[in-house]
């Protein structure tokens, strides 16, 4: 039941405004305030049946409009991608951080240093960068994951053509 609430939240977050006013309200009343159908009926005056019957429309729509335009999903993905992207940094500043303590801590310090133990590090840090870039490219195409020619916009045309 928590799932579906909070399905139908995030649909209301972003398809809301293409409900009717009295959907949008009662939508927001339902899942967003925790009113019982009961509480909304007596706030709008009409049955319990009534609210019951707006919401199921109501969420009907939303889900007709996520299969449609797909933002719930790609908002979910991208959320995903960048969070493997922030682990992926911080293994590299976790690798480049022991890299340096090999290398004696400092630059230009008079310390003895493990070069192995420093490229291992730095092979460490050069796989996560690598992964990092991986998790931006795919965050960078999902961008445009469902959107038409025309809104893909010049910034991807332009790489294709040699542009900026």
């Amino acid at each position: 039941m928590l799932s579906k609430m909070l399905r139908m939240a995030a649909l209301l977050d972003v398809y809301g405004p293409l409900l009717t006013e009295r959907q949008r309200e009662m939508c927001r009343l339902y899942y967003m305030d925790d009113y019982s159908l009961s509480e909304i009926s007596e706030l709008q005056g009409v049955s319990r049946q009534a609210i019951h019957d707006t919401l199921v429309r109501a969420e009907q729509a939303m889900e007709a409009y996520e299969n449609q335009f797909g933002l719930v999903r790609i908002c979910d993905t991208t959320r995903r991608q960048l969070e493997e992207l922030t682990s992926a940094l911080s293994a590299a500043r976790q690798a480049i951080d022991g890299a340096v303590r090999a290398l004696g801590g400092e630059f230009g310090s008079n310390c003895d240093c493990d070069l192995d133990a420093a490229r291992t590090c730095l092979a460490t840090a050069i796989k996560a960068v690598r992964s990092c870039q991986k998790a931006a490219v795919s965050i960078e195409e999902g961008t445009c994951v469902g959107m038409g020619p025309g809104l893909v916009g010049s910034h991807v045309m332009g790489e294709k053509e040699g542009g900026l």
